[in-house]
């Protein structure tokens, strides 16, 4: 975090004022570290049970060492321990890689917080959480007690993530021989890729009976195992028919119109009745908002009845 493009800007402006909270937070650098100070007493403090003290000063400050997303959307800071047992997942985060901060999502229920304690920087974390995480944006983290650390754990997602260690395989491949080690993802296994994706995309098993319908379109794997094109597709279809993952998300929508286009053009039965040459997208993909100006196209490919156009708020709540 300390070195990051963020903590420039922020140390630049020097603080941040929290309006929900009638709240000022301070950006300093010392010795390295990105510290970011409060007033422990400040804003609209309640009583509440199970927070972890952190000091009886009247002033507190916390270093923040992690810095998670690439910045395309946002960017979230955390502060956590070295022993991976807590941490705090920062009340502020820029959105839109501006260095403009606002609300972290979900962070609602923190508007209120106990003075003195990990609430007063944004929403505490467990070992589990932390973990949990972290996880999603490296490409290994050790399991408890290891510490979290240079020397045990590999930041940032890269081939081994989803590949595994596979030397081996890159070794052999240079032979001509890869397929004496095989990767660990097999390209022609629907589900294998799926299950993959959705350890960090989420599918079922991330959503609550009481979900959104911009919580739902959040979690990509989710719709798309739902839909009919992807049940049809005999294990043909998955996330990486339309989007590259060694790449960043591309925004060419002729080039997903297409894709869309190569199963369901060559039949006359197939053919949409609507927009035979539209945009298969703003209709069956809708484009639903979820926070702070981010937007997310519901990947659960669909009629949604009674309006072509992607806002159909209305459909859109309804899905289950």
């Amino acid at each position: 975090m300390a070195d990051s493009e963020l903590a420039q800007q922020l140390l630049q402006q020097g603080e941040y004022d929290d309006s929900l909270r009638d709240q000022t937070f301070r950006f300093q650098k010392k010795a390295g570290q990105f510290l970011v100070s409060t007033s422990a007493g400040q804003g609209r403090a309640v009583a509440k049970q199970n927070s972890v003290p952190l000091t009886n000063e009247p002033s507190v400050s916390v270093a923040v060492n992690w810095l998670l997303g690439s910045g395309t959307h946002a960017q979230t800071p955390l502060a956590i321990q070295a022993d991976g047992t807590r941490g705090i997942e920062m009340r502020w985060s820029s959105f839109h890689g501006d260095g403009k901060l606002n609300v972290t999502p979900d962070h609602d229920e923190y508007d209120s917080f106990r003075a003195g304690t990990l609430e007063c920087f944004g929403r505490p974390m467990d070992a589990m959480d932390v973990r949990s995480c972290i996880g999603c944006h490296s490409t290994v983290v050790p399991p408890p007690p290891l510490p979290l650390t240079s020397q045990t754990m590999i930041a940032n997602v890269g081939c081994e993530r989803c590949h595994g260690p596979r030397k081996k395989h890159v070794v052999l491949a240079e032979r001509g021989l890869p397929e004496q080690i095989k990767p660990m993802i097999d390209q022609h296994d629907a589900g294998a890729h799926m299950e993959t994706c959705s350890a960090c995309h989420r599918d079922e098993r991330s959503v609550s009976p009481d979900s959104t319908a911009a919580e739902r379109a959040r979690f990509q794997p989710y719709g798309l195992k739902k839909s009919e094109c992807y049940l049809q597709s005999s294990g043909e279809l998955t996330c990486s028919t339309c989007h590259d993952p060694h790449d960043t998300t591309s925004h060419d929508r002729g080039q997903y119109i297409q894709q869309c286009q190569s199963c369901h053009q060559p039949q006359a039965s197939a053919i949409c009745p609507e927009e035979p040459s539209g945009d298969c997208i703003e209709c069956h993909m809708p484009l639903t908002p979820w926070t702070q100006g981010i937007a997310f196209h519901d990947h659960w490919i669909r009629i949604v009845a009674g309006t072509a156009s992607h806002e159909s708020k209305t459909d859109l709540e309804a899905s289950p």
